[in-house]
């Protein structure tokens, strides 16, 4: 709990008389200051445009007094066709068997420690495809390689930034981000950009380019179908997540001949290349401090993915950075409570984000937002 002192400073009285007409009459001591009035958690509509694009988002604010600015953290999303919500159903290899809010939660649980948060849907999820992940789009085939690059979503989590500084309500020298998979990855260029942002999260962030990814999730595929019995499927998946990978080497080398990979134009796939190759020098040269938080359990991006960020920062003189891989945690950011992937049952599958999780991204947050002063805790008498 944060204690609010009220403090009378009592004027020392002069020798010299003061005019009639100038003189004050003193006010009546007060015995106490009244307590401002409390407004509860609420979700806010917050939407801003981009080029073609409007995309509609939710401030989430905590528990506050009246006339308090709070610090926030904007959300930027894995790939694909991500909504404010962030829905996963599983990752690679494991289907959950229900929808888990990713994002929406994790707004929720921040903001029960005194964080506003704020999430937005990405702009390849709209009234256009219904957020889905499909094989065709209203948007012209021509467009997308400009429209959804990776550097259009730097551009956005920027303007979200924007946004949310200059919202009444926002103390905007307390501003976070929090990167989840691809969103993660784009961390370290978003804070070389944005110097006012102080620090920032890093979650399941790939370190190396999706090629190599691919690579990782053809094995991890062939392994989960052949335990399910169905090693036939298995190996027709991997071999097409190998022959995507061997594509984007083209891409990097500049010799691909320009068809889709995976049903996406190959400059979409060259501009996250791009990125995730200048992430690593970026956030080696950060003067602000980074949380990178990876799972044992993550079938999309595997924990030596966050070891590489752990040699790469291990030592840094210029920011105190913390890297951990959290035992049980998946890419979807709950826990798998069952050891042995070949015996998982539905009731082994946390239906919530892992507590330990949100543990290290509030300690952190902590850290560097209250500048050695309490932090805030939860319950709405701070």
């Amino acid at each position: 709990m944060r204690l609010f002192l009220a403090v009378l400073l009592l004027g020392a009285c002069g020798s010299s008389p003061t005019p009639p007409e100038s003189r004050r009459v003193p006010a009546a001591p007060k015995q106490h200051e009244p307590a401002r009035p409390v407004r509860p958690q609420e979700d806010v509509p917050l939407g801003f445009d981009r080029g073609l694009w409007h995309l509609d988002g939710t401030l989430t604010l905590p528990a506050r007094r009246e006339g308090e600015r709070m610090p926030v953290v904007v959300i930027v999303h894995g790939s694909g066709p991500m909504s404010r919500d962030g829905l996963m159903r599983g990752q690679i290899g494991l289907g959950f068997g229900f929808e888990l809010p990713v994002y929406q939660r994790l707004a929720a649980a921040l903001a029960g420690h005194g964080y506003a948060v704020y999430r937005y849907d990405k702009r390849t999820c709209g009234s256009f495809n219904d957020c889905a992940e499909t094989d065709h789009s209203a948007v012209p085939y021509d467009l997308l390689e400009t429209e959804f690059a990776t550097g259009e979503y730097v551009g956005d989590a920027e303007a979200a930034l924007d946004v949310v500084a200059r919202h009444p309500q926002i103390d905007p020298e307390r501003m976070f981000l929090v990167g989840h998979s691809e969103g993660g990855q784009l961390v370290p260029v978003l804070l070389v950009d944005r110097p006012e942002v102080r620090a920032a999260i890093m979650l399941a962030p790939p370190f190396h380019t999706m090629s190599v990814l691919l690579e990782q999730q053809s094995e991890r595929v062939r392994w989960a179908f052949s335990i399910a019995g169905q090693s036939e499927r298995g190996e027709a998946e991997a071999r097409q997540l190998i022959r995507a990978a061997e594509a984007l080497k083209r891409v990097e080398r500049g010799t691909h001949l320009g068809e889709p990979i995976l049903g996406q134009p190959p400059g979409i796939w060259a501009s996250w290349i791009e990125l995730a190759t200048k992430a690593p020098e970026a956030a080696k040269g950060l003067d602000r401090p980074l949380l990178v938080l990876g799972g044992s359990y993550d079938y999309n991006v595997a924990p030596s993915e966050i070891e590489g960020w752990a040699r790469l920062l291990e030592g840094s003189t210029r920011a105190r950075h913390r890297i951990r891989v959290l035992d049980c945690v998946t890419h979807a950011l709950n826990c798998i409570s069952q050891p042995d992937p070949r015996r998982i049952t539905a009731a082994d599958i946390g239906r919530d984000l892992s507590p330990v999780l949100i543990d290290e991204m509030v300690g952190f947050l902590d850290a560097q937002a209250f500048d050695g002063r309490a932090p805030r805790r939860k319950g709405a008498d701070r």
